[in-house]
């Protein structure tokens, strides 16, 4: 199945679920495991369970003529943590064990994660460009003083979870109809919307303080994002290619259902290409202006945010964009989706952003750039090219 002597094991990790294959993100690894093969690859996807931290870790998945087949996990080269929350120490543990003899745990995942929403704002404020296109961001405390902040903000508080996705968990406060209610309006943990109406500043107060000790959440201004009444936002999808450099794959814009307020797919939103959706908004020349300050911020995010948290291969950064044509950064993910860009129709630009994460993969491999992704980098990604004989390179 794989007999060239060159070929290593990428493992990719995700979450188990019911069903068959039991394991989400199928398409992801499908597509990754078909395209495997260029690149001197294997690809085994393993299933992390919700009790994983008390199981054995003996089974994993392979594509193979269309199925997938079920097979002892074998002695791996490299890892993709594609989990949403950490790995239980015994999963680390476990995977430490499944290490290739010449390989260290640490230098052998594909990327490192990005921590919660607050530390990495945190991050990208230091930086004078980035901050003029952050919205002012606190993070939740014991007191949460949501009158004053209204009184500031009075298009109404966004609050969103610090570890949220998918537009869980995020929901808009503003006044009511008089000036004693206020309206709570967004998305539950399963993705539904709610809407609550509070006649009592205590009601309000009470119920952030019960949700605050549920989770940590971050609070800002509420922007009015929208066009036609429909919420939307800009994908950029940075990604590092066949020579480790980072590239702008490419934008496109996802647009939520009508009263939503949130733009997320999940949410049942929709996808288009950036330009043409942008040029129908704001016109030629604010479309082109937009645009271009997408890539100038792009360009400048990854290498801040590996500074601090360590090697990363690939980026979703979501932007908004007022009535104005004022860019915001909503939000960083180090484990962006690619739905919008199969739903956009751009074939060519979907394709990329499959192939450049084997071809990365393949790149830390052959030529032994294995940086320890945990602690920052002070270094780009050039070492030495001694260990394994160089392969061609395509589509990266």
């Amino acid at each position: 199945m794989f007999p060239s002597a060159q070929t290593k094991t990428l493992a990719i990790l995700v979450r188990a679920t019911e069903g068959s294959p039991p394991f989400t993100d199928e398409l992801f690894c499908r597509r990754l495991s078909l395209g495997s093969m260029r690149y001197a690859l294997q690809v085994i996807v393993i299933p992390i369970s919700v009790d994983a931290a008390h199981s054995p870790l003996q089974w994993g998945y392979a594509y193979h003529q269309g199925t997938w087949e079920k097979i002892l996990i074998p002695k791996v080269d490299l890892i993709m943590d594609r989990c949403l929350r950490p790995l239980p120490k015994n999963v680390r543990q476990q995977l430490k064990e499944r290490i290739s003899p010449n390989g260290t745990d640490q230098h052998r995942y594909w990327s490192a994660s990005l921590p919660g929403k607050w530390e990495v704002h945190r991050v990208l404020s230091r930086n004078p460009e980035l901050r003029a296109k952050l919205a002012p961001t606190t993070r939740i405390g014991l007191h949460i003083p949501w009158e004053t902040w209204l009184e500031r903000w009075p298009m109404g508080l966004f609050f969103k979870p610090v570890s949220g996705t998918h537009g869980k968990n995020t929901f808009r406060l503003s006044r009511g109809a008089t000036s004693a209610t206020w309206i709570v309006e967004g998305r539950n943990a399963d993705n539904e919307k709610f809407c609550i109406t509070f006649d009592h500043t205590q009601a309000v107060s009470s119920w952030l303080a019960t949700l605050q000790a549920e989770r940590k959440m971050i609070v800002q201004p509420y922007l009015e994002l929208s066009h036609q009444g429909r919420a939307f936002d800009i994908r950029a999808l940075m990604q590092k290619n066949g020579q480790g450099r980072w590239t702008l794959t490419g934008c496109m814009v996802r647009e939520g259902p009508v009263g939503s307020l949130t733009s997320n797919l999940h949410g049942g939103g929709r996808a288009y290409p950036a330009h043409a959706y942008l040029l129908q908004r704001y016109g030629t020349v604010r479309t082109e202006a937009l645009l271009k300050s997408i890539r100038q911020t792009a360009a400048l995010i990854p290498t801040l945010l590996e500074s601090r948290f360590g090697r990363l291969a690939e980026l979703g950064l979501d932007f908004g964009a007022d009535a104005d044509g004022q860019l915001w950064l909503i939000e960083v993910n180090s484990k962006p989706g690619r739905t919008s860009f199969a739903e956009a129709g751009d074939r060519r630009m979907h394709a990329l952003t499959y192939t450049r994460p084997l071809a990365y993969a393949r790149y830390l491999l052959q030529q032994h750039v294995l940086t320890d992704i945990i602690r920052p980098m002070k270094m780009p990604n050039t070492s030495s090219k001694a260990g394994l004989k160089p392969i061609p390179i395509h589509g990266g």
